[in-house]
């Protein structure tokens, strides 16, 4: 059963994965537009934040109840 943190961990996953993706397809071009790197940079940051946030929550969780 999943429940609706791990569910929004793994959608902030896959959002950072697209984001890697993104940012690889724009470094590659010769003159990136570096307002979209930059929206690709901060959409990896806050989400990973987010995702350590979650893990944290879910591990205090998961400790309380053993």
């Amino acid at each position: 059963m999943t429940t609706t943190l791990e569910a929004q961990r793994e959608k902030l996953e896959q959002e950072i994965q697209e984001a890697y993706e993104q940012l690889e397809m724009l470094r590659q071009q010769p003159c990136p537009n570096f307002k979209i790197l930059n929206y690709y940079t901060d959409v990896v940051a806050r989400n990973t934040q987010l995702v350590e946030m979650i893990d944290c929550h879910i591990f205090d969780r998961t400790q309380s109840v053993q």
